[in-house]
């Protein structure tokens, strides 16, 4: 028993460690790691008291380590899509401080302060990237590297900043129109793909209760191969698609 439960502790501090790194990379709220580390003493509670041996403690523990490693790149995939939506509202705020006398990073500066969390995050590193002679800021997506750009050469070229900031808004909101149209049109695939799916397990249940498995397993087996390549062929057919604006 001490063994697993020095085993629960050092994972109950590796899991804090990454815990923490993620709070800081993301901007998690007070109230959320307040929630992380509870629900992380928790788990490492429950780990402590359901393992009957320090193998198996030793497997959920990683587990939950290779999850929580994996899970920066999916948050960071959602993350950017609020980001995206979030850059229309936010040229928006700074055409009417442009509007109303201030300057360019004056205006980019009070609108960027409206944001909250790790998008208020990426956003600043951009403004404070505008404010140096040279780009020593790496961006981390290709988004936030083509956002700066545009904002660089607003800011210096240093005339007609309402008419730039107007025509990259147009830019981006004819983009997310794009995108979302798109998106419906992939979204009726996906859909579509989940029906034929469902019929298809319906179908093959049938067979296989009215007519057995065993006996018919080659044409089962060949059938279930052709259904999952015309699943990849139409996904992967979708995504190299070029969609063109």
């Amino acid at each position: 028993m001490l063994i697993v439960f020095s085993i629960s502790m050092l994972g109950h501090m590796l899991v804090h460690r990454i815990l923490s790194i993620m709070a800081r990379d993301f901007a998690f709220s007070q109230q959320l790691v307040r929630l992380l580390s509870t629900s992380n003493l928790v788990l490492i509670c429950f780990i402590t008291f359901s393992s009957t041996s320090a193998a198996t403690c030793w497997l959920f523990i990683g587990i939950l380590l290779i999850t929580l490693k994996f899970f920066p790149n999916i948050l960071r995939f959602f993350l950017l899509k609020r980001l995206r939506s979030a850059l229309i509202p936010l040229l928006d705020c700074v055409i009417l401080g442009l509007q109303t006398g201030k300057s360019f990073r004056i205006s980019l500066h009070a609108a960027i302060e409206n944001q909250t969390g790790w998008v208020r995050l990426q956003l600043m590193e951009v403004f404070e990237s505008l404010a140096m002679s040279e780009n020593v800021i790496a961006m981390k997506s290709a988004l936030l590297k083509d956002f700066r750009e545009e904002l660089l050469e607003i800011d210096r070229s240093q005339t007609r900043c309402v008419e730039q900031v107007r025509a990259l808004r147009r830019e981006y909101k004819m983009l997310e129109d794009f995108r979302r149209r798109s998106g419906q049109v992939t979204q009726q695939i996906k859909m579509q793909a989940i029906i034929v799916t469902a019929l298809y397990l319906a179908l093959l249940t049938f067979v296989i209760v009215q007519f057995g498995f065993k006996d018919h397993r080659n044409l089962i087996l060949m059938s279930f191969i052709i259904f999952i390549s015309g699943l990849l062929w139409i996904f992967l057919t979708g995504r190299r698609m070029k969609w063109k604006v």
